[in-house]
Parts: C-alpha cells; sequence; structure tokens
C-alpha cells in the first residue's frame, strides 16, 4: 500500500503507515482501557511529529469492540494532536458497538465516524 517512510513504526498497540496525504494508524487488539490508551497516546505523539506532510490522520478502528473513558479520553487527545498539526482526523472501521457507544457521548460531534469504505473515501477527500 505504501512504501516505507520515516512515519511509519508499530507499537504494542497501534500500528502506522503513510500513504501519501494520509496518515494510518491502525489499531491493535479488541479492548482500549487504561494501559492501551497511555501507550497509543504516545506512539501518536511519536508518530506526528516525524509525520510532516500528511493532511488525514485515519485511525483504523476494525479490531476495536470496546473502550473505557480512558480510550474515549485517548481520542480526545489524539484529535487535539491532529488539531495541532491542522490535519484531518477520520475514523475508520468502526463497528456499530463502538459507534453507539462513541454517540452516546455525543464524541460523534467531534469527529468524523466512517462505518464502510464509501463513508471513508468521502470523509479523505475532504480538504
Amino acid at each position: 500500500m505504501s512504501t516505507p517512510s520515516q512515519s511509519e513504526g508499530t507499537s504494542l498497540f497501534v500500528n502506522f503507515e503513510n500513504d501519501g496525504a494520509v496518515l494510518i494508524a491502525r489499531m491493535v487488539g479488541p479492548n482500549i482501557g487504561q494501559r492501551e490508551s497511555e501507550i497509543i497516546v504516545q506512539a501518536f505523539k511519536a508518530a506526528l511529529e516525524t509525520d510532516k506532510d500528511s493532511r488525514h490522520l485515519l485511525v483504523d478502528m476494525s479490531e476495536v469492540t470496546f473502550m473505557n473513558s480512558m480510550g474515549i479520553g485517548m481520542l480526545v487527545d489524539i484529535r487535539s494532536q491532529a488539531a495541532s498539526r491542522k490535519m484531518n482526523l477520520v475514523m475508520g472501521g468502526v463497528k456499530s458497538e463502538l459507534e453507539q457507544l462513541l454517540k452516546m457521548v455525543r464524541l460523534d460531534k467531534l469527529f468524523t465516524i466512517c462505518t464502510n469504505d464509501k463513508q471513508l473515501a468521502k470523509a479523505l477527500k475532504k480538504r
């Protein structure tokens, strides 16, 4: 999908790759709690510091089925990091259970949440 770049990397709970204007972060594992959140936030910080060209940050949530309050806080932190770089943050592969949780805590107002490929393609064409 992409050629190796400086912003590619692997963490215990998130893998990064760069696909041109999109920095892709694939979450690993079904649960995001306190331990995972802290590690993921640090991994995002490092990846965003090395990535200079991406306009979009795609957070692939296709493996995630559960997230506690620390995970939700992690998403807000990642959004702030992306916003400071003027990046458009898009969440892709969001399963229905997770989408319901995000809507319940009104994060659907902060994030572009995509549950299918058509929504994702449209969200990544913005900007």
